[in-house]
């Protein structure tokens, strides 16, 4: 096993990517056509429809991807704005923001999408209400005081009292197992047929995660296998509230999946933390 780290990443609506490094591939299409959209917005929407009506009509989603997110939410009336760093990912949320505006005006909702840093949060202004941070984003930032400079940044877009939802794996538990093979999805693009292929391997305090996708024309032919590595700090729920208390927020609750189920350190698959900016 190698357990040399890879360069420095950063996560976008849970896509990890090389810091420094230019991709020609396409990584946000093959992504996109992966995740099981319908299924797990209606797994999600619940939860987050609910807490966005209990604390107001203005919700946040940084490192929004390819912005399922930022689109369901707008269609339910809220006032949403969707921010990431890849272009790529943006392209595809924004042809979705396109396609369903009609929907959007209909009921009164409105989005946005920007290309802006999570750590640069702060810059959009002390006005929202709520803000999620889904898809295992934190995790993949693994540079000295970036993660605090990233919920810090969060913290200053939120208004005072304003909620904070963030979504990531159960790194209690995958530390202990250390799995190193997960499940193969699949999907399609337009012209192509699409498998994501996810391993990972463990050094002494990350963990390097690779993703390989392999692509092939839907007319046939060979399969391209295209990598992409990051490495990701495993973010225990104790360390996660530390840096959440020092960014400024207080009153946590704690749970393993979208229907509320306690978080158990040892069985839960997610650790969902909600808390409140003070």
């Amino acid at each position: 096993m190698n357990n040399a780290p890879p360069p420095p990443a950063c996560y976008y609506g849970g896509l990890p990517e090389l810091a420094g490094v230019t991709m020609s591939v396409n990584f946000a299409k093959y992504y996109d056509c992966v995740i099981p959209w319908e299924q797990r917005l209606k797994r999600e929407l619940p939860l987050l429809e609910g807490i966005s009506r209990a604390a107001g009509r203005k919700v946040l989603i940084p490192a929004c991807g390819t912005g399922g997110h930022v689109v369901a939410l707008a269609a339910r009336g809220f006032e949403v704005l969707g921010f990431d760093i890849d272009e790529d990912a943006l392209v595809l949320a924004r042809a979705k923001l396109t396609a369903e505006e009609g929907a959007i005006a209909a009921i009164s909702g409105k989005a946005a999408l920007r290309t802006l840093d999570m750590a640069a949060s702060g810059m959009v202004g002390q006005a929202f209400d709520v803000a999620f941070i889904l898809g295992n984003a934190l995790p993949g930032i693994s540079a000295p005081g970036a993660l605090g400079a990233v919920l810090g940044g969060v913290a200053g877009a939120l208004r005072p009292g304003g909620v904070l939802l963030t979504q990531n794996l159960n790194y209690d538990l995958r530390w202990r197992e250390k799995t190193q093979f997960f499940p193969v999805l699949a999907g399609q693009t337009e012209d192509e047929d699409v498998l994501l292929v996810k391993f990972a391997d463990y050094g002494a305090d990350v963990i390097n995660f690779h993703g390989m996708y392999l692509a092939r024309s839907r007319a046939g032919g060979a399969w391209q296998t295209h990598t992409r590595s990051s490495r990701q700090t495993p973010l225990f729920r104790d360390r996660l509230v530390e840096i959440l208390r020092a960014a400024g927020f207080a009153d946590f609750e704690f749970w393993g999946d979208y229907a509320r189920t306690p978080f158990d350190p040892e069985k839960s698959n997610d650790l969902i933390v909600m808390a409140e900016k003070k």
